[in-house]
């Protein structure tokens, strides 16, 4: 089984759209969500339409926390804060009701599924360098051998020993003797690794294998909306510089 994990859509339909047309056309058999299906872009009903219809299991990002209420906006810088309460105003009741009751992680076999560290899933941490890392080794005996995030918008993996923990962001995903991985999916609709293309990712359950996806989308479109909708501007530029 070929199962696609989305994270970080962010209100991007035209991403969404051509991550789900891909997926149909290169046997995908299943979906699994990470969160942040809202947050700065300009359609997050059609998102969350999009997401309820396709996914087998959805996670609670922390923007879809905010714009429901189960995190204080506080935590945002001002623009991001806009997005949120624009972002709440736009939902419908059965969206928002949908958002409100999802949880923070899932598990199937192997694999952990979460949208930020494992550690302390409802902290939002990010697990971008070494130490975030680390910190996991308290928890090693908790974690699965294949462990999903989100959050960073970044494709950045650990490779965790019972000891120690390795950058493995260069080295193919798979199977490994006595080790777990911890792995940044990427994000759909707003990455930050200065590569514009949408990205996810896929991991088949027979080989034991994961792979990032990149593809292109309709940028100047999903550019266009968020102007149009009166939300921040920088929202709309960094689409094109994928930060």
């Amino acid at each position: 089984m070929r199962i696609a994990i989305l994270s970080d859509i962010h209100s991007n339909i035209e991403a969404l759209t051509a991550v789900l047309d891909y997926c149909r056309f290169n046997r995908v058999h299943r979906y699994i969500c990470l969160g942040d299906i809202v947050g700065y872009g300009a359609e997050p009903n059609k998102c969350c339409d999009l997401i309820r219809e396709v996914s087998t299991v959805t996670l609670m990002g922390n923007h879809d926390a905010a714009v429901v209420g189960v995190m204080d906006t506080e935590y945002y810088y001002a623009s991001a804060r806009q997005a949120l309460y624009w972002t709440r105003k736009q939902l419908s009741a059965e969206n928002f009701e949908w958002l409100f009751g999802l949880p923070y992680t899932y598990e199937y076999d192997n694999l952990g599924f979460y949208h930020s560290a494992p550690i302390m899933p409802s902290g939002f941490f990010y697990v971008v360098r070494n130490e975030d890392a680390q910190a996991h080794l308290k928890v090693y005996d908790r974690l699965k051998e294949f462990n999903f995030v989100g959050h960073s918008h970044l494709t950045t993996q650990f490779l965790l020993g019972p000891k120690r923990v390795k950058d493995a962001s260069d080295k193919a995903v798979s199977a490994q003797a006595d080790r777990k991985w911890i792995i940044n999916v990427g994000s759909v609709g707003q990455p930050r690794d200065r590569d514009n293309r949408a990205c996810f990712g896929i991991f088949d359950t027979d080989e034991q294998t994961f792979e990032h996806v990149r593809l292109d989308y309709d940028i100047d479109s999903s550019a266009s909306r968020i102007v149009r909708s009166g939300l921040d501007e920088k929202f709309a530029k960094r689409l094109y510089v994928g930060l």
